[in-house]
């Protein structure tokens, strides 16, 4: 099996062809966002982070928004920042270059001399990379070269029983082809864990998957929180279920709730 895609010099297959206008500190979300309203072909993102981060957090911040920008369905990053902030615009470039070769220009909007100049530059900027953009043309590829993200899009009482399942057949499927599935979320694994840990590939993966759910665990503890108390459903007064909207992943696994918290696996 075959799809339609755009192949990037690291040779990675992307199925989409923007331009991302990335802001590098919260202070630049909405001089991204006015730019993308003008830029058909460009996309921008919220970055709630880039200043008043400990030295851990901030590497957590670089560590994802440079993963955004080598997203293979990404053509070009314009990186746009404030100019006082913690994550410095050149330190992002590098983390960029480390990963990617695609074009990466950078703004600031205190050098530029406040937001309407640096909106008007940096249009100039994507309107040159949406040109050069749409010069590429999509070729055809090994299904094994797709990676599906998979991200929780707002559950309701249904998700366990149609969108859960079919996400989760559409990566069997996917997987036994040679291609990716990956998900966001990790912490809603929590009641679910031993199943996936079953589905390890090795003892390693197993013992990984534990992990993340032990830590959470006790990060929560350490601010009085239980997590597993959240119960995706409870007994009503005549017996049947109330569906709460909770963790989706529960819904999946054919637990039966009894009154005292305990469950089965069917």
């Amino acid at each position: 099996m075959e799809f339609m895609g755009y192949e990037r010099e690291d040779g990675r297959i992307g199925v989409r062809n923007h331009v991302l206008i990335m802001p590098t500190v919260a202070c630049a979300n909405e001089t991204c966002r006015i730019m993308t309203e003008n830029l058909p072909g460009a996309v921008s993102m919220v970055n709630q982070n880039g200043c008043g981060e400990v030295a851990a957090n901030l590497k957590i911040t670089q560590k994802i928004l440079s993963g955004l920008a080598a997203n293979p369905n990404v053509y070009a990053v314009l990186l746009v920042g404030l100019g006082c902030e913690l994550n410095v615009a050149d330190e992002m470039v590098s983390h960029i270059r480390k990963k990617t070769k695609k074009p990466v220009e950078v703004l600031l909007i205190q050098e530029e001399g406040g937001t309407l100049n640096t909106i008007n530059k940096g249009i100039r900027i994507v309107s040159d990379f949406i040109i050069r953009a749409s010069q590429c043309r999509r070729d055809s590829f090994d299904i094994s070269n797709l990676i599906l993200g998979l991200e929780c899009g707002g559950s309701d009482s249904t998700s366990g029983l149609i969108a859960n399942p079919v996400a989760g057949k559409a990566s069997d499927i996917l997987i036994s082809m040679g291609g990716t599935a990956m998900f966001s979320e990790t912490p809603e694994i929590i009641g679910a864990e031993h199943l996936l840990a079953k589905r390890a590939v090795n003892p390693e993966v197993k013992k990984k998957i534990f992990g993340i759910v032990n830590r959470l665990e006790k990060d929560l503890e350490r601010i009085g929180e239980d997590v597993r108390s959240a119960q995706p459903s409870r007994v009503t007064g005549k017996g049947g279920y109330q569906l709460l909207r909770r963790n989706p992943w529960m819904y999946t696994q054919g637990r039966d709730h009894s009154r005292d918290g305990s469950f089965r696996i069917r």
